[in-house]
């Protein structure tokens, strides 16, 4: 099989995993709660394991009085086109123009990360994941915050705000983050938390994967929402435990010679 091969069978195999429903998006959509603040972050991870390549997305970042979801731009812009026929056409256009792509420029449609959405105290106490693969699977764990240091004296300024640094080892890695109390949010972008300020900006020490604060918005934001995108011939969701997801998705990669390390590396132990 050669590299071409590899690389379309492994990209038609992604692709089932965002074609999970036929139904229109709005259709699948449940209303949370109001979002008070809406925030986008540039989102920047290496790919290999020598931190040489890189791959960027948009971590979109919705706070609600009680619960918040984060999730990457690129998924629900392909959960969106796949959601009906006209996108789904559309979809694989832009999927078969990559694939004959030589110069590297065309827009690829497919996850640049990870096709997960996140929902922070949903239910109440907990953390949901939902990942709409060709089997949609639902992972639950406890929602805590992580055990930061703040560190004292230290002050940057991100996206024009005064931020203080904290740090954190959470699931195998060590992470610095930088929060501004100015936005009174003790929130942040994928499963981060519990600092006296909204997340700024995050990273891990080794600077695989770093998380860069580019826009806020107050007035007018869509609700958090919970986006039961699912395959249509899988009336229940399959509930499956995070370190099992993991290796799963892992092996997976594996099978296509393809290797990184996702943020959370306890599942190799």
């Amino acid at each position: 099989m050669t590299d071409m091969t590899k690389h379309t069978f492994l990209t038609l195999m992604l692709l089932g995993f965002l074609l999970p429903t036929q139904a229109q998006i709005e259709t699948i959509t449940q209303v949370i709660e109001p979002a008070l603040l809406e925030c986008r972050y540039k989102w920047v991870q290496k790919t290999d394991t020598l931190g040489t390549t890189t791959v960027v997305d948009t971590m979109v970042l919705r706070i609600g009085k009680n619960v918040s979801q984060s999730y990457p731009q690129s998924t629900f812009f392909g959960d969106s086109l796949c959601s009906s026929p006209e996108g789904g056409e559309l979809f694989s256009k832009l999927f078969r123009e990559v694939c004959e792509d030589k110069t590297g420029t065309k827009f690829d449609p497919m996850p640049r990360i990870v096709n997960e959405y996140y929902y922070k105290n949903y239910p109440k106490g907990k953390l949901t994941i939902w990942a709409p693969r060709a089997t949609v699977y639902q992972i639950e764990e406890d929602y805590e915050k992580q055990a930061w240091t703040l560190v004292d004296d230290s002050v940057k300024t991100v996206f024009g705000y005064n931020c203080h640094l904290a740090t954190c080892t959470f699931r195998g890695r060590t992470y610095k983050a930088w929060y501004t109390t100015l936005l009174p949010y003790s929130e942040g972008p994928w499963k981060f938390n519990g600092l006296p300020g909204l997340i700024t900006e995050v990273y891990d020490t080794k600077n695989h994967y770093h998380f860069t604060l580019v826009s806020l918005k107050q007035n007018n934001v869509t609700p958090v929402c919970f986006y039961n995108v699912r395959n249509e011939l899988q009336p229940e969701v399959e509930r499956i435990d995070r370190i099992t997801f993991l290796k799963q998705r892992e092996q997976f990669l594996l099978d296509y010679n393809k290797q990184y390390d996702y943020m959370e590396t306890d599942y190799h132990q």
